[in-house]
């Protein structure tokens, strides 16, 4: 056979930069969405200081756009899947940095100690990757759907406090009109945008329902921008920024446990993704996705990012283009890196408004929560105690939510825990589907081999946002 004839994964074919920017240019809108919400949540709920906030979010686009490279490239010999995967910041890892920073004797150690527990983590997800696809049973869709229904819940409040503004967090007070109305305004334009822009328009509804709400407030006199003005339009992200990490056994805990939350989502995501480029998901490519995803994060902990996973909705992408190829993301992610080396571009996104976020807060969140039903669909609820569990799972998590100090009298791992919605949630479901399904969970090993060939459960909804 003409070798010039022989059929090239679609995964590796190489494509010319004429093609292969304006494809990463397209993921790239999509991870910066996916990105920022985790600085933004992290400033709104401790009070960073304008600087803060512009270096976290640099920070965070930079160290996603060296994953995605390391997942797209061969750059770190057997340890790149070589996949069209684009990755950034982990959603579930905000309530436990929000936490950590709170704890803290002040904002710089909180950032000590979030990046020695995310180099922790990752270098925990390194070693436990080529033992990852033994451990998978534990984590069916019933957890994987119930753990992406805590996290919707869990993150979805952050809507309600974005719109009370100033006054979040205060349970007597009351929403301010004009905030209330700028968010309304935001939540009917992202609407309107979803259902009659079709395509890549359609795509970046959120980004669009951004910037028009940031250009009214604006007028209305609610935006400052003269973190803009001071920024510079290139500074480096250099390692270490707020000192040399510190290490706590009780805050490496609460990340671990995330980590293992990303592990499964990760999971899950580039399953669809071998699936969509037809490569085939072998132990040993299974192992490398791990093996990236927990280098990452370690790298993220060496620039004071934070954890990170493989974002679904690039994958709505990637099924959607003709040219699924891995240096497309490639390029997505050196544009990240520009971006990320660009302050004034995060501190345009740190001076947006905090109700224009809450008017788009329901869709970031609240899609969660719809994709998590969708994974749950192929549950059969009324087997044994799987309503039980679900059910059980979600009242953990939203305990912290309406009483923040419940667990104020415990000892500090207790609270990092249990005190986040998210965490606790999702050790629920896990330990409930441990105890009610254990015979289930150890006769899926005898079929293992046969379910890594099957079409996983519908991925596209296994997030990360994290």
């Amino acid at each position: 056979m003409n070798a010039s004839k022989v059929k090239v994964c679609p995964a590796d074919e190489k494509i010319p930069l004429h093609q292969s920017i304006p494809l990463g240019f397209q993921h790239t809108i999509i991870a910066i969405l996916g990105s920022i919400t985790v600085p933004l949540i992290v400033s709104a709920s401790v009070g960073l200081t304008p600087q803060q906030t512009i270096f976290f979010v640099s920070a965070v686009i930079f160290s996603g756009g060296i994953a995605t490279i390391l997942a797209s490239l061969n750059v770190i010999p057997r340890t790149s899947p070589l996949l069209p995967m684009v990755m950034g910041a982990n959603f579930a890892v905000a309530s436990v940095i929000v936490v950590t920073l709170k704890n803290a004797t002040s904002i710089n150690m909180g950032f000590r100690l979030v990046a020695g527990a995310t180099i922790v983590a990752g270098v925990f997800c390194f070693l436990i990757a080529p033992f990852w696809m033994k451990l998978r049973r534990f984590f069916p869709p019933l957890v994987v759907g119930t753990n992406l229904m805590v996290l919707g819940v869990a993150l979805l409040p952050n809507t309600y406090h974005w719109i009370m503004a100033s006054n979040a967090h205060h349970q007597t007070a009351r929403v301010n009109h004009g905030a209330l109305m700028l968010a309304l305004g935001v939540f009917v334009f992202h609407l309107l945008v979803s259902k009659y822009l079709k395509g890549f328009l359609g795509d970046l509804s959120i980004l669009l329902a951004l910037v028009l709400g940031t250009v009214v407030a604006a007028f209305m006199g609610l935006v400052n921008f003269q973190p803009v003005q001071d920024a510079p339009w290139f500074s480096l992200i250099l390692p270490f920024h707020y000192g040399l990490p510190k290490f706590d056994l009780t805050v490496i805990i609460s990340f671990v446990i995330v980590m293992i939350l990303s592990m499964v989502a990760v999971s899950g995501t580039s399953m669809g993704i071998h699936n969509i480029v037809g490569k085939e998901m072998t132990d040993m490519q299974f192992g490398k996705t791990m093996k990236t995803l927990g280098l990452v994060t370690l790298i993220a902990g060496f620039f004071n990012g934070v954890q990170n996973t493989a974002f679904v909705e690039n994958v709505g992408i990637l099924e959607l283009a003709k040219k699924k190829s891995r240096y497309a993301t490639a390029a997505a992610g050196i544009i990240l890196v520009g971006i990320g080396l660009t302050p004034k571009f995060s501190a345009l996104i740190s001076v947006v408004p905090k109700p224009v976020l809450g008017g788009v807060g329901f869709a970031l969140f609240g899609v969660v929560i719809g994709s998590a039903a969708n994974i749950l669909k192929q549950v059969d609820l009324k087997a044994g105690h799987n309503m039980l569990i679900v059910g059980i799972s979600i009242g953990m998590c939203m305990l912290p939510a309406v009483y923040p100090n419940f667990y104020a009298n415990y000892p500090t791992l207790i609270q990092n825990i249990f005190g986040s919605g998210i965490l606790a949630g999702a050790l629920t479901s896990i330990t409930l589907n441990i105890f009610f399904n254990w015979k289930t969970i150890m006769g899926t090993k005898t079929v293992a081999k046969a379910e890594k060939k099957q079409v996983p459960m519908t991925d596209e909804a296994v997030v990360n946002h994290g």
